[in-house]
């Protein structure tokens, strides 16, 4: 058998052709899928092989997309540059972008500008796609010299501010405001009354809960406020309650009264001596045990009678 039949016979698998062809195994198995009659093979499925003369049909189909793509993108430039030229043949057209590098406005400004004053700048297209003629650079700063030059600096109005004095008639205007004031302004929170009358907070609750009727207040829930007039009724309600339980070195001084000690002595001397005895003997306990154990067995005997009831 000659070189050239041994060649001929030899296959190889798709990922042998991907790696002799210099192609990806994904562009090889793209190809295996566009050019499936182009590309010579035996068998199918996991069983495909490739003679060697399939690296040269793969290495054709890569020249071939290549100089595809190579036109289509020198067509795209094509179309971008005959984008960019003016109707006629005209000056080249600019983008938002090298208009700002131009006239030094931010680019915000400038979609501003095209916003509020798109009739008056010279333009093609819209949206992505708008381009701007070269004589739109000269509209764009003359808006910008129409325009405010900004907000003032935060620390210019601050330093006017000390300068500025308050008149008489305006003092006695807020005097006559305070004075005029309603008396819901003048209400406490229970937080103030707790700071007035020296009670705390839990102890003013519980008063609320118990003398509510009794505490003068206005509005419900954490918009209720007090009148100064509850701070009288809160020291009253105080006045008339306990002062709490009694410190614990009072209680256990209290417990150490002389009726307690004989109380205790008492208990003591009963626990101490021997219990009584039982009235009989232990024949009579036992007679009296079985007497009521007899007793039960005769109410045992006794017949049952049942109803039903359907």
């Amino acid at each position: 058998m000659s070189a050239a039949a041994a060649g001929r016979k030899k296959l190889l698998t798709l990922g042998e052709v991907a790696s002799r062809a210099g192609v990806s195994m994904a562009t090889a198995l793209r190809y295996k899928k566009l050019y499936q009659d182009r590309i010579s093979s035996e068998g199918t499925g996991r069983r495909q092989r490739y003679p060697v003369a399939a690296v040269r049909e793969f290495k054709a189909l890569k020249n071939e997309r290549s100089t595809k793509r190579r036109g289509k993108k020198k067509a795209t430039t094509q179309a971008a540059g005959t984008q960019a030229k003016g109707a006629g043949g005209g000056p080249a057209l600019l983008t938002l972008s090298s208009i700002s590098q131009q006239t030094k406005i931010s680019y915000p400004t400038l979609q501003r500008y095209v916003r509020l004053f798109g009739d008056r700048i010279p333009h093609e297209g819209e949206g992505r796609k708008r381009r701007y003629h070269p004589d739109s650079v000269a509209v764009f700063r003359e808006l910008r010299a129409e325009s405010k030059p900004g907000r003032k600096p935060k620390a210019a109005p601050a330093a006017k501010s000390p300068a500025r004095k308050k008149s008489p008639a305006r003092k006695k205007r807020k005097a006559r405001a305070a004075k005029d004031q309603p008396a819901a302004s003048k209400l406490l929170t229970l937080t103030a009354i707790g700071k007035q009358t020296r009670i705390s907070g839990p102890t003013l609750q519980r008063y609320l809960k118990l003398y509510g009727d009794r505490i003068p207040h206005e509005g419900e829930g954490r918009k209720r406020r007090y009148h100064p007039e509850a701070v009288a009724v809160f020291n009253e309600i105080r006045s008339q309650s306990r002062r709490g339980r009694k410190p614990k070195a009072k209680v256990a001084a209290a417990a150490k009264t002389p009726v307690r000690r004989k109380r205790k002595a008492r208990a003591a001397k009963a626990r101490r001596q021997p219990a009584p005895a039982a009235a009989g003997s232990v024949e009579a306990r036992l007679a009296a045990l079985e007497a009521q154990v007899a007793l039960v067995l005769q109410k045992l005997d006794q017949p049952i009678t049942v109803t039903l009831n359907r």
